[in-house]
């Protein structure tokens, strides 16, 4: 059975993140597996939970079995979008795994089990039933169990993303669950949880390419009266590289020759290999995740990993444009906000 551990605040060091992974490997790997050998992991607790808040306060870790070792670490921004790129940096610095450990930013599903708090009755998770409700880009889910009327409001919705989370895992559900609510009473259609994860599975393969990468999609409509197309990632969720935390806006301008102010082929095709020479600059940093076009603008959405020089590395490319100014505003977006309303 996992074992979750809450955070507490500490004071902030210079490398938190080399901090922790020296330790792992200098000791920290053999005490925790030993104290799980022996059943007392907790004899370990206050030692991670004490090293993973000076990396940052708001990550939660936990405990259980590896899918390819014995043990998984698990170190996890449980939701929270500003969290996730240091959650993914503390993976990407972690030792390869072995036969005893394997590490991850995000929870897996896997089998179900109870839920114990401190002073709460046990929550036995197949006890629970849901709710599905498919629109066109996401499934909202209502979940109940026969425990919520003893617990109180905050801990029934904890429990409720908590079981999300165990029997979907963590991507799946910010990826694509819509809105999530926690229902005192069962709901007349209720099914047994366990259904849940084979139909969200089967809604994700329906709305992403065969190889399970992102489609795009194209959207029209209209901006201070102006004709807009726009076209984007679907889905366009943060989760999927929770390590670009850094939107990059690039506009462009060109000439309107249109009526309805859209750019005319040629002039396409000049946007579109000025479009590749700027993605090639940013390298491995980010990708290009949207653009949008109107009156005489095609501004270029790039996320970009914050600890790269991406944004100056994409001002610098912009020079080469002859047919009007080009801007770039770098914004620290963690969640994506920037380009919620092409999300769909």
């Amino acid at each position: 059975m996992p074992i979750f551990k809450r955070r507490k605040r500490t004071a902030v060091e210079a490398d938190p993140i080399g901090a922790f992974w020296s330790w792992w490997s200098e000791s920290g790997a053999a005490l925790v597996a030993d104290a799980i050998a022996r059943q007392v992991p907790a004899d370990l607790s206050d030692v991670l939970t004490d090293l993973i808040a000076r990396i940052d306060p708001d990550l939660e870790w936990e405990l259980g079995p590896g899918l390819h070792a014995e043990h998984v670490l698990i170190v996890t921004a449980a939701g929270n979008p500003s969290r996730r790129a240091v959650a993914r940096r503390w993976l990407r610095a972690a030792p390869p795994s072995d036969r005893t450990w394997e590490y991850a930013d995000l929870r897996r599903p896997g089998p179900a089990f109870t839920i114990r708090f401190d002073g709460l009755p046990p929550i036995p998770i197949d006890e629970a039933v849901v709710s599905m409700e498919p629109d066109s880009s996401a499934i909202h889910v209502g979940v109940h169990h026969p425990a919520f009327p003893e617990l109180p409001v905050d801990v029934q919705r904890r429990v409720t993303l908590l079981m999300l989370d165990l029997v979907l895992g963590e991507e799946m559900v910010e990826t694509w669950v819509g809105a999530i609510d926690t229902l005192v009473e069962a709901p007349a259609d209720a099914v047994p949880i366990e259904t849940l994860l084979p139909a969200v599975a089967a809604f994700a393969a329906d709305h992403t390419l065969e190889d399970g990468s992102p489609a795009w999609k194209m959207l029209e409509g209209t901006r201070d009266g102006h004709r807009l197309i726009a076209t984007a990632e679907y889905p366009l969720r943060s989760i999927r590289r929770p390590h670009l935390d850094t939107h990059v806006a690039v506009s462009i301008r060109y000439p309107v020759v249109r009526d309805d102010g859209l750019p005319e082929s040629e002039m396409l095709d000049e946007l579109r290999r000025f479009e590749d020479h700027l993605t090639d600059r940013l390298g491995g940093s980010g990708n290009l995740i949207a653009h949008e076009t109107s009156a005489g603008t095609r501004t270029l959405h790039y996320y970009a990993d914050g600890t790269t020089p991406a944004g100056a590395q994409l001002q610098a490319a912009t020079t080469g444009w002859p047919h009007g100014q080009v801007s770039v505003e770098v914004t620290e977006d963690p969640a994506w906000h920037n380009v919620s309303h092409l999300a769909g």
